[in-house]
């Protein structure tokens, strides 16, 4: 599933001297921060290799983790093949479920066959592709630069290049200032936005933290997390605690993580309301007082 022009590979070790592009690439998206309520997030990562081990999927957790601090925790993480029908089904399932507010599509939309995202996402929203002037100026500015480094033979966008320019009608351009596949925010009403993003790492992480997070998950706020560690306790005895806190305190989230190899366990709560949480802190330790 390539995502960089003209089959070369941004991990290559010349490709800094390509990215980012020379000038600033252009961008519709908006200035300032979208105003936001808040929601859950859902992430569809799209991608054969995913599916078969060949390539782990580091970009879930990085986004999982800024949309948690952020305050749009993620509902669930689906990978599914590149097959439009498993991509538009993925899309639904997350549409369909009202308390997402948020959708990140993560991976092929470059240039080759098997890169079937911006078709599958338009298909999901019914929205035909259309040539997109600003994903095409910066997949244009960027061959010129390949061209001059003696990259690529022509200067000119090829046509598999060209490709990557066709988004769904609609959609925002967001700046991809490491690599050619243009990311996209498209507004799907009542608050709700679905995202378009590469799968090149390297690209998806710049993204993330410089475009989306600031612009489309400002304004949340993090839930309130706080940990309780105990020291050589088997899981099994926080059983009963844990099932106290359940009952007494519905709106806390509680968690079991043990860590064997420090034989250490941790009891993790979460919630909206530090006085709440820290509420059932005090509990869990009237409960269990060697922690």
């Amino acid at each position: 599933m390539s995502e960089c022009p003209g089959g070369c590979d941004p991990r290559h070790p010349g490709a800094a001297a390509l990215y980012p592009l020379a000038v600033t690439p252009l961008t519709n998206a908006y200035a300032e921060p979208v105003p936001t309520a808040p929601g859950l997030t859902a992430i569809v990562t799209v991608g054969d290799e995913i599916l078969s081990g060949h390539t782990q999927d580091t970009n879930s957790s990085l986004l999982a983790r800024l949309a948690f601090a952020a305050g749009h925790p993620v509902a669930h993480i689906e990978v599914v093949a590149d097959r439009p029908a498993a991509i538009i089904a993925a899309i639904h399932r997350a549409i369909e479920d009202p308390d997402i507010t948020r959708i990140a599509v993560c991976g092929g939309i470059g240039p080759t066959p098997d890169d079937r995202t911006f078709q599958a996402v338009g298909d999901a929203l019914g929205r035909p592709l259309e040539l997109n002037p600003i994903a095409f100026a910066n997949i244009a500015a960027l061959a010129r630069r390949m061209h001059a480094a003696g990259w690529i033979d022509r200067p000119e966008v090829s046509d598999a290049n060209r490709r990557c320019a066709m988004v769904p009608v609609g959609a925002t351009v967001l700046t991809n200032r490491r690599g050619m596949a243009p990311p996209l925010a498209i507004d799907i009403g009542d608050d709700r936005w679905l995202f378009v993003l590469p799968g090149i790492p390297r690209e998806f992480a710049t993204i993330v933290e410089e475009e989306l997070i600031p612009r489309y998950f400002a304004g949340g706020t993090a839930p309130i997390v706080r940990e309780v560690h105990y020291r050589s306790v088997p899981e099994s005895e926080m059983s009963q605690p844990m099932l106290v806190l359940e009952a007494e305190f519905p709106d806390v989230t509680v968690g079991s993580y043990p860590h064997v190899e420090r034989r250490e366990l941790v009891i993790r709560l979460r919630g909206r309301e530090a006085e709440r949480v820290d509420a059932a802190v005090a509990r869990l330790r009237s409960l269990r007082s060697d922690g």
